[in-house]
């Protein structure tokens, strides 16, 4: 959510950009901090805040008057991968996946012009290398927002970019222009596949492949994270292939 000038937010604008912050990294914010971070008034987050606390969306740290998600935001994002249709047997294939590649896997879906992590598989890693569930990517780097985008309406993608900019240089590979990110996007498009090499974390590889809905449309990504190794393209090779010798059993539980 895009954060407006306080003068032509609606009371509803505020509090759903303060829910929204707590989707965000470190999870945890008190109101000195929200404050801080967004420039709006304390008097009016402590109004939201207490709203949205009474309503199980967030709940209160007494100890040091932190706040974070509540129980109903969990209720809600239940219901919302219920209803998408997520199985079981999906879990369990992203399971398999990531025993015979020894790394992390994940599974995103695009929901409108969202991208949001579902699945995160973390087995041999002693790192933690996918975000949690529930988490946004940005459409410019890493796997799954560039996948995914690169598969949504072009037109409506420029504009996106549009707004989104400019984007920030988080590691060497980030990209950061627009006609580059296009020119990525369309090879995605033409190889059937995404790479991602440095451009969130340091050493971090990713490797991930577009999965198709029964409607024939593309909104959600399979990938295999790792460190870089000596011999990274080869492996990436090797995981791509898995990534695919799996395709049409994942295809089957995707909407």
């Amino acid at each position: 959510m895009t954060m407006k000038s306080e003068e032509t937010m609606t009371s509803l604008e505020k509090a759903l950009y303060l829910l929204f912050l707590f989707g965000q990294d470190p999870f945890v914010y008190t109101i000195p901090q929200l404050a801080e971070k967004t420039g709006l008034n304390r008097t009016t987050i402590y109004r939201n805040i207490v709203t949205l606390e009474e309503n199980d969306l967030l709940m209160k740290n007494e100890r040091d008057k932190s706040y974070r998600l509540g129980p109903m935001a969990y209720h809600l994002g239940a219901i919302y991968l219920e209803n998408a249709n997520y199985k079981e047997n999906l879990l369990m294939i992203l399971e398999r996946i990531a025993m015979e590649s020894k790394e992390s896997v994940g599974l995103a879906r695009r929901e409108g012009n969202r991208v949001v992590s579902i699945y995160s598989v973390e087995i041999h890693q002693p790192v933690k290398m996918n975000d949690k569930p529930g988490v946004f990517y940005p459409m410019n780097r890493g796997t799954y927002g560039k996948c995914l985008m690169a598969y949504h309406d072009p037109k409506l993608v420029g504009r996106l970019i549009d707004q989104e900019q400019p984007f920030e240089k988080v590691c060497k590979n980030t990209i950061t222009e627009k006609a580059e990110l296009m020119e990525e996007y369309r090879k995605i498009r033409e190889n059937g596949y995404v790479v991602s090499i440095e451009e969130t974390f340091p050493l971090i590889i990713g490797i991930g492949i577009p999965l198709t809905g029964s409607t024939g449309d593309v909104k959600n990504v399979v990938s295999i994270s790792f460190f870089k190794e000596e011999n990274y393209l080869e492996k990436m090779e090797t995981l791509k292939d898995l990534l695919f010798r799996y395709k049409k059993e994942l295809e089957k539980f995707i909407v």
